[in-house]
Protein backbone atom coordinates (compact mmCIF):
# COMPACT_ATOMS: atom_id res chain seq x y z
CA UNK A 1 0.00 0.00 0.00
CA UNK A 2 1.37 3.48 -0.60
CA UNK A 3 -0.30 6.48 0.08
CA UNK A 4 2.61 8.25 -2.22
CA UNK A 5 1.05 7.93 -6.06
CA UNK A 6 3.43 8.81 -7.86
CA UNK A 7 6.36 6.42 -6.36
CA UNK A 8 4.29 3.68 -7.20
CA UNK A 9 4.84 4.26 -11.10
CA UNK A 10 8.43 4.39 -10.12
CA UNK A 11 7.78 0.87 -8.39
CA UNK A 12 5.67 -0.45 -10.87
CA UNK A 13 8.54 0.21 -13.49
CA UNK A 14 10.29 -2.02 -11.17
CA UNK A 15 8.32 -4.89 -11.24
CA UNK A 16 6.55 -4.09 -8.18
CA UNK A 17 2.69 -4.02 -7.86
CA UNK A 18 1.27 -1.31 -5.50
CA UNK A 19 -1.73 -0.02 -4.42
CA UNK A 20 -2.26 3.48 -4.35
CA UNK A 21 -4.75 4.98 -2.03
CA UNK A 22 -5.75 8.50 -1.13
CA UNK A 23 -8.87 10.43 -0.31
CA UNK A 24 -10.98 12.51 -3.34
CA UNK A 25 -10.70 15.64 -1.46
CA UNK A 26 -7.27 16.46 -0.09
CA UNK A 27 -4.91 14.85 -2.90
CA UNK A 28 -6.00 17.19 -6.02
CA UNK A 29 -7.35 13.93 -7.44
CA UNK A 30 -4.03 12.15 -7.56
CA UNK A 31 -5.59 8.74 -7.23
CA UNK A 32 -7.08 9.95 -11.01
CA UNK A 33 -3.70 10.90 -12.42
CA UNK A 34 -2.36 7.48 -11.37
CA UNK A 35 -5.23 5.68 -13.30
CA UNK A 36 -4.51 7.68 -16.07
CA UNK A 37 -0.97 6.64 -16.14
CA UNK A 38 -2.01 3.16 -15.82
CA UNK A 39 -1.07 2.79 -11.82
CA UNK A 40 -3.47 0.89 -9.86
CA UNK A 41 -5.18 3.42 -7.30
CA UNK A 42 -8.17 3.47 -5.20
CA UNK A 43 -9.87 6.33 -3.08
CA UNK A 44 -9.41 5.67 0.27
CA UNK A 45 -8.58 7.24 4.15
CA UNK A 46 -7.61 5.92 7.45
CA UNK A 47 -10.87 7.31 9.24
CA UNK A 48 -13.46 4.73 12.11
CA UNK A 49 -13.05 1.59 9.42
CA UNK A 50 -10.52 -0.64 8.08
CA UNK A 51 -8.84 -0.35 4.98
CA UNK A 52 -10.43 -3.10 2.40
CA UNK A 53 -7.97 -5.50 2.45
CA UNK A 54 -7.43 -8.70 4.75
CA UNK A 55 -4.82 -8.72 7.34
CA UNK A 56 -1.34 -9.65 6.62
CA UNK A 57 -1.60 -8.34 2.95
CA UNK A 58 1.13 -6.56 1.89
CA UNK A 59 5.16 -6.69 1.74
CA UNK A 60 5.59 -2.61 2.51
CA UNK A 61 4.05 0.08 3.29
CA UNK A 62 4.93 3.36 2.57
CA UNK A 63 3.30 7.29 3.53
CA UNK A 64 4.69 9.84 2.46
CA UNK A 65 4.69 13.36 4.80
CA UNK A 66 1.59 12.31 6.47
CA UNK A 67 -0.87 14.38 7.81
CA UNK A 68 -2.04 11.72 9.83
CA UNK A 69 -2.12 11.36 13.86
CA UNK A 70 -0.21 8.38 14.30
CA UNK A 71 -0.12 8.59 18.09
CA UNK A 72 -3.43 9.35 18.41
CA UNK A 73 -6.39 7.61 19.32
CA UNK A 74 -5.01 4.95 21.18
CA UNK A 75 -2.94 4.69 17.69
CA UNK A 76 -5.84 3.12 15.97
CA UNK A 77 -4.29 4.31 12.34
CA UNK A 78 -0.61 2.92 12.85
CA UNK A 79 -2.45 -0.61 14.26
CA UNK A 80 -4.54 -1.30 11.49
CA UNK A 81 -0.82 -0.52 9.58
CA UNK A 82 0.14 -3.56 11.74
CA UNK A 83 -2.73 -5.61 10.64
CA UNK A 84 -2.25 -5.27 6.84
CA UNK A 85 1.01 -5.65 6.89
CA UNK A 86 2.76 -9.06 6.14
CA UNK A 87 5.09 -10.62 8.97
CA UNK A 88 8.76 -9.20 8.25
CA UNK A 89 6.69 -6.61 6.06
CA UNK A 90 8.14 -3.02 5.62
CA UNK A 91 6.60 -0.01 7.10
CA UNK A 92 8.10 3.28 5.78
CA UNK A 93 7.46 6.77 6.65
CA UNK A 94 8.85 10.08 5.31
CA UNK A 95 8.97 13.15 6.18
CA UNK A 96 8.33 14.86 9.58
CA UNK A 97 8.85 14.08 12.28
CA UNK A 98 11.40 11.95 11.50
CA UNK A 99 14.11 14.48 10.64
CA UNK A 100 12.86 15.96 13.75
CA UNK A 101 15.91 18.23 13.18
CA UNK A 102 14.81 19.97 10.19
CA UNK A 103 12.14 23.11 10.56
CA UNK A 104 9.47 21.98 7.63
CA UNK A 105 7.98 24.84 5.88
CA UNK A 106 4.53 24.58 5.96
CA UNK A 107 4.38 22.38 9.47
CA UNK A 108 3.77 24.78 12.27
CA UNK A 109 5.59 22.33 15.02
CA UNK A 110 8.41 23.46 16.60
CA UNK A 111 11.49 21.13 16.45
CA UNK A 112 11.12 20.29 20.57
CA UNK A 113 7.48 19.05 19.50
CA UNK A 114 8.54 16.66 16.54
CA UNK A 115 11.44 15.03 18.42
CA UNK A 116 8.58 14.66 21.13
CA UNK A 117 6.31 13.41 18.27
CA UNK A 118 8.97 10.96 16.80
CA UNK A 119 9.83 9.43 20.47
CA UNK A 120 5.69 8.61 20.75
CA UNK A 121 5.83 6.80 17.32
CA UNK A 122 8.49 4.80 18.17
CA UNK A 123 7.74 3.87 21.33
CA UNK A 124 4.36 2.61 19.72
CA UNK A 125 5.70 0.83 17.00
CA UNK A 126 8.03 -0.78 19.11
CA UNK A 127 5.51 -1.58 21.59
CA UNK A 128 3.34 -3.57 18.28
CA UNK A 129 6.82 -5.35 17.82
CA UNK A 130 8.26 -3.51 15.00
CA UNK A 131 11.40 -3.14 14.95
CA UNK A 132 13.31 0.31 13.37
CA UNK A 133 15.33 -1.61 10.12
CA UNK A 134 16.86 2.01 8.74
CA UNK A 135 16.57 5.50 9.15
CA UNK A 136 18.47 7.94 6.98
CA UNK A 137 17.15 11.89 6.50
CA UNK A 138 13.89 11.97 6.72
CA UNK A 139 12.98 8.60 5.82
CA UNK A 140 12.50 6.06 8.94
CA UNK A 141 11.79 2.31 7.66
CA UNK A 142 10.52 -0.14 10.58
CA UNK A 143 10.09 -4.43 10.04
CA UNK A 144 7.19 -5.58 12.02
CA UNK A 145 8.15 -8.57 13.89
CA UNK A 146 7.49 -12.49 12.46
CA UNK A 147 7.90 -13.77 16.19
CA UNK A 148 5.71 -15.04 18.17
CA UNK A 149 7.43 -14.93 21.69
CA UNK A 150 7.42 -10.72 20.78
CA UNK A 151 3.61 -11.06 21.18
CA UNK A 152 3.43 -13.46 23.78
CA UNK A 153 5.12 -10.43 25.94
CA UNK A 154 2.61 -8.14 24.79
CA UNK A 155 0.28 -9.87 26.20
CA UNK A 156 -0.27 -8.66 29.86
CA UNK A 157 -2.94 -6.57 31.13
CA UNK A 158 -1.07 -3.59 30.82
CA UNK A 159 0.24 -3.82 27.71
CA UNK A 160 -0.17 -0.51 25.54
CA UNK A 161 -2.09 -0.89 23.14
CA UNK A 162 -3.47 -4.43 24.29
CA UNK A 163 -3.64 -7.54 22.42
CA UNK A 164 -6.94 -7.82 20.68
CA UNK A 165 -9.55 -10.31 21.45
CA UNK A 166 -11.34 -12.86 19.40
CA UNK A 167 -14.87 -10.95 18.61
CA UNK A 168 -13.37 -9.80 15.42
CA UNK A 169 -11.92 -11.63 12.05
CA UNK A 170 -8.73 -10.70 11.99
CA UNK A 171 -9.41 -10.77 7.62
CA UNK A 172 -12.36 -8.70 8.21
CA UNK A 173 -12.51 -5.57 5.76
CA UNK A 174 -15.30 -4.04 4.88
CA UNK A 175 -17.49 -1.86 6.93
CA UNK A 176 -15.36 -2.92 9.92
CA UNK A 177 -14.60 -0.60 13.16
CA UNK A 178 -11.15 0.33 13.82
CA UNK A 179 -10.58 -0.66 16.80
CA UNK A 180 -7.65 0.67 19.42
CA UNK A 181 -5.52 -3.07 20.33
CA UNK A 182 -3.01 -5.19 18.34
CA UNK A 183 -4.20 -8.55 16.20
CA UNK A 184 -1.66 -10.80 16.36
CA UNK A 185 -0.39 -12.31 13.50
CA UNK A 186 -2.18 -15.94 13.29
CA UNK A 187 0.74 -19.16 13.60
CA UNK A 188 -1.44 -21.15 11.50
CA UNK A 189 -0.05 -19.13 8.63
CA UNK A 190 3.50 -18.48 9.94
CA UNK A 191 4.71 -19.41 6.03
CA UNK A 192 2.78 -16.44 5.02
CA UNK A 193 5.66 -14.79 6.37
CA UNK A 194 7.97 -12.06 4.20
CA UNK A 195 10.59 -14.38 4.93
CA UNK A 196 9.27 -17.95 4.45
CA UNK A 197 6.61 -17.19 1.10
CA UNK A 198 7.68 -18.54 -2.02
CA UNK A 199 9.04 -16.38 -4.07
CA UNK A 200 7.92 -14.32 -7.20
CA UNK A 201 7.27 -15.31 -9.69
CA UNK A 202 7.12 -19.13 -8.25
CA UNK A 203 4.20 -17.27 -5.96
CA UNK A 204 1.78 -16.62 -8.38
CA UNK A 205 0.70 -20.59 -8.95
CA UNK A 206 2.12 -22.16 -5.50
CA UNK A 207 -1.25 -23.03 -3.47
CA UNK A 208 -0.73 -20.17 -0.73
CA UNK A 209 -1.42 -21.36 3.21
CA UNK A 210 -4.64 -19.67 3.74
CA UNK A 211 -6.31 -21.09 0.32
CA UNK A 212 -9.16 -23.81 1.73
CA UNK A 213 -8.04 -26.97 -0.98
CA UNK A 214 -5.23 -27.59 -2.55
CA UNK A 215 -6.79 -29.25 -5.61
CA UNK A 216 -9.46 -26.26 -5.65
CA UNK A 217 -6.55 -23.84 -6.45
CA UNK A 218 -4.58 -25.77 -9.27
CA UNK A 219 -7.99 -26.61 -10.79
CA UNK A 220 -8.84 -22.85 -10.66
CA UNK A 221 -5.50 -21.62 -12.02
CA UNK A 222 -5.71 -24.42 -14.94
CA UNK A 223 -9.15 -22.80 -15.84
CA UNK A 224 -8.15 -19.62 -16.47
CA UNK A 225 -5.43 -20.23 -18.01
CA UNK A 226 -7.97 -21.78 -21.05
CA UNK A 227 -10.67 -19.19 -20.54
CA UNK A 228 -8.08 -16.22 -20.83
CA UNK A 229 -6.65 -17.75 -23.85
CA UNK A 230 -9.85 -18.01 -25.41
CA UNK A 231 -10.57 -14.56 -24.40
CA UNK A 232 -7.83 -13.26 -26.50
CA UNK A 233 -9.38 -14.87 -29.40
CA UNK A 234 -12.37 -13.29 -29.19
CA UNK A 235 -10.77 -9.92 -28.26
CA UNK A 236 -7.47 -9.49 -29.76
CA UNK A 237 -6.92 -6.05 -27.86
CA UNK A 238 -5.93 -7.69 -25.26
CA UNK A 239 -2.03 -7.94 -24.55
CA UNK A 240 -1.81 -4.79 -26.30
CA UNK A 241 -0.56 -1.02 -25.41
CA UNK A 242 -4.37 -0.24 -25.85
CA UNK A 243 -5.38 -1.94 -22.30
CA UNK A 244 -3.89 -1.18 -19.68
CA UNK A 245 -6.46 -0.48 -16.21
CA UNK A 246 -8.53 -4.13 -15.76
CA UNK A 247 -11.14 -5.02 -12.96
CA UNK A 248 -12.34 -8.76 -12.27
CA UNK A 249 -15.38 -7.17 -10.60
CA UNK A 250 -15.78 -11.32 -8.55
CA UNK A 251 -12.81 -12.81 -8.66
CA UNK A 252 -12.50 -16.18 -6.33
CA UNK A 253 -8.18 -16.40 -6.50
CA UNK A 254 -7.31 -14.19 -8.95
CA UNK A 255 -6.93 -16.64 -11.83
CA UNK A 256 -7.54 -13.88 -14.29
CA UNK A 257 -5.39 -11.80 -13.27
CA UNK A 258 -2.71 -14.95 -12.63
CA UNK A 259 -3.35 -15.83 -16.04
CA UNK A 260 -2.26 -12.37 -17.50
CA UNK A 261 0.25 -11.87 -15.47
CA UNK A 262 2.84 -11.23 -18.62
CA UNK A 263 0.58 -8.72 -20.44
CA UNK A 264 1.56 -5.40 -20.10
CA UNK A 265 -1.65 -4.52 -17.60
CA UNK A 266 -2.64 -4.53 -14.19
CA UNK A 267 -5.57 -6.14 -12.41
CA UNK A 268 -7.40 -4.92 -9.74
CA UNK A 269 -9.11 -8.22 -7.95
CA UNK A 270 -12.71 -7.40 -6.58
CA UNK A 271 -13.98 -9.98 -4.05
CA UNK A 272 -17.47 -9.75 -3.23
CA UNK A 273 -18.08 -9.00 0.47
CA UNK A 274 -21.05 -11.18 0.63
CA UNK A 275 -18.82 -13.67 -0.91
CA UNK A 276 -16.75 -16.41 1.07
CA UNK A 277 -13.10 -14.09 1.69
CA UNK A 278 -10.59 -15.31 -0.77
CA UNK A 279 -9.01 -11.91 -0.69
CA UNK A 280 -5.70 -13.16 1.41
CA UNK A 281 -5.18 -15.95 -1.50
CA UNK A 282 -5.30 -13.02 -3.76
CA UNK A 283 -2.40 -11.05 -1.95
CA UNK A 284 -0.82 -14.28 -1.09
CA UNK A 285 -0.14 -14.65 -5.05
CA UNK A 286 1.31 -11.44 -4.90
CA UNK A 287 -1.64 -9.91 -6.62
CA UNK A 288 -3.59 -7.04 -5.45
CA UNK A 289 -7.17 -6.40 -4.52
CA UNK A 290 -10.21 -4.79 -2.29
CA UNK A 291 -13.39 -5.91 -0.86
CA UNK A 292 -16.64 -4.05 -2.77
CA UNK A 293 -20.78 -4.89 -2.74
CA UNK A 294 -21.41 -3.85 -5.66
CA UNK A 295 -24.55 -2.71 -4.34
CA UNK A 296 -22.92 0.50 -4.39
CA UNK A 297 -20.13 2.54 -6.50
CA UNK A 298 -16.47 1.63 -6.57
CA UNK A 299 -14.43 3.61 -4.79
CA UNK A 300 -12.47 5.13 -8.29
CA UNK A 301 -13.02 7.80 -10.39
CA UNK A 302 -15.43 7.73 -13.77
CA UNK A 303 -13.70 6.20 -16.53
CA UNK A 304 -10.78 4.61 -14.99
CA UNK A 305 -10.56 1.47 -16.09
CA UNK A 306 -9.93 0.00 -19.69
CA UNK A 307 -11.18 -3.75 -19.08
CA UNK A 308 -13.85 -5.10 -16.80
CA UNK A 309 -14.79 -8.58 -16.69
CA UNK A 310 -17.57 -10.07 -14.99
CA UNK A 311 -18.31 -13.74 -14.11
CA UNK A 312 -21.57 -15.17 -13.16
CA UNK A 313 -21.75 -11.87 -10.76
CA UNK A 314 -25.63 -11.46 -11.49
CA UNK A 315 -26.59 -15.18 -11.00
CA UNK A 316 -25.04 -14.86 -7.71
CA UNK A 317 -26.09 -11.58 -6.52
CA UNK A 318 -29.31 -10.30 -8.73
CA UNK A 319 -31.19 -10.90 -5.60
CA UNK A 320 -29.87 -8.23 -3.97
CA UNK A 321 -28.49 -5.52 -6.76
CA UNK A 322 -31.09 -4.44 -9.53
CA UNK A 323 -29.00 -5.72 -12.01
CA UNK A 324 -29.33 -2.16 -14.45
CA UNK A 325 -27.63 -0.27 -11.46
CA UNK A 326 -24.58 -2.31 -11.80
CA UNK A 327 -24.36 -2.06 -15.23
CA UNK A 328 -24.34 1.77 -15.16
CA UNK A 329 -21.57 1.81 -12.33
CA UNK A 330 -19.66 -0.34 -14.89
CA UNK A 331 -20.32 1.95 -17.53
CA UNK A 332 -19.44 4.84 -15.02
CA UNK A 333 -16.01 3.39 -14.13
CA UNK A 334 -15.48 2.27 -17.66
CA UNK A 335 -13.26 4.55 -20.25
CA UNK A 336 -14.96 5.36 -23.45
CA UNK A 337 -14.02 3.04 -25.95
CA UNK A 338 -13.13 0.62 -22.87
CA UNK A 339 -14.31 -2.84 -23.10
CA UNK A 340 -16.68 -5.53 -20.68
CA UNK A 341 -16.52 -9.34 -20.56
CA UNK A 342 -19.78 -10.60 -19.22
CA UNK A 343 -19.68 -14.54 -18.82
CA UNK A 344 -22.82 -15.14 -17.20
CA UNK A 345 -26.08 -18.05 -17.74
CA UNK A 346 -27.89 -17.57 -21.11
CA UNK A 347 -30.68 -16.36 -19.51
CA UNK A 348 -28.71 -13.29 -17.57
CA UNK A 349 -27.42 -12.11 -20.89
CA UNK A 350 -30.29 -12.08 -23.14
CA UNK A 351 -31.14 -9.23 -20.21
CA UNK A 352 -27.79 -7.75 -20.07
CA UNK A 353 -27.88 -7.21 -23.66
CA UNK A 354 -31.15 -5.77 -23.60
CA UNK A 355 -30.06 -2.77 -21.31
CA UNK A 356 -26.55 -2.27 -22.70
CA UNK A 357 -28.05 -1.27 -25.84
CA UNK A 358 -29.81 1.13 -24.01
CA UNK A 359 -26.02 2.49 -22.48
CA UNK A 360 -25.09 2.80 -26.31
CA UNK A 361 -22.83 -0.17 -25.90
CA UNK A 362 -22.08 -2.24 -29.28
CA UNK A 363 -22.11 -6.25 -28.28
CA UNK A 364 -21.88 -10.14 -29.42
CA UNK A 365 -22.72 -12.65 -27.65
CA UNK A 366 -19.60 -15.86 -27.93
CA UNK A 367 -20.11 -19.45 -26.91
CA UNK A 368 -17.70 -19.95 -23.78
CA UNK A 369 -14.76 -21.91 -24.57
CA UNK A 370 -16.42 -25.43 -24.01
CA UNK A 371 -19.77 -24.55 -25.87
CA UNK A 372 -21.44 -24.77 -22.66
CA UNK A 373 -25.34 -24.71 -23.73
CA UNK A 374 -26.81 -22.91 -20.13
CA UNK A 375 -23.73 -19.69 -20.19
CA UNK A 376 -22.66 -17.68 -22.63
CA UNK A 377 -20.13 -14.53 -22.89
CA UNK A 378 -21.11 -11.24 -23.74
CA UNK A 379 -18.36 -8.81 -25.36
CA UNK A 380 -19.05 -5.31 -25.26
CA UNK A 381 -17.46 -1.91 -26.06
CA UNK A 382 -18.32 1.27 -24.93
CA UNK A 383 -19.31 4.68 -27.40
CA UNK A 384 -17.86 7.70 -27.69
CA UNK A 385 -20.68 9.25 -28.00
CA UNK A 386 -22.68 12.44 -27.51
CA UNK A 387 -26.33 13.67 -27.11
CA UNK A 388 -28.25 15.75 -29.91
CA UNK A 389 -28.60 18.29 -27.31
CA UNK A 390 -25.27 19.12 -26.44
CA UNK A 391 -23.86 18.42 -30.36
Amino acid sequence: MYEKLFWGGDLLDRGILTVSLAPRDNHEAQVQFALERGIPAILGILSTHRLPFPSSSFDMAHCSRCLIPWTEFGGVYLIEVHRILRPGGFWVLSGPPINYEKQWRGWDTTIEEQKTNYEKLQQLLTSMCFKLYNKKDDIAVWQKSSNESCYKQLDTPNNYPPICDDSIEQDSGWYTPLRPCVNVPDQKYKKSSLQLITKWPKRLHATPKRVASDGAFKQDDNKWKIRVSYYKKLLPVIGTDKIRNVMDMNTVYGGLAAALVEDPLWVMNVVSSYAPNTLPVVFDRGLIGTFHDWCEAFSTYPRTYDLLHVDGLFTTESHRCDMKYVLLEMDRILRPKGYAIIRESSKFVEAIATIAKGMKWDCFKAATEYNIETEKVLICRKKLWYSQQSA
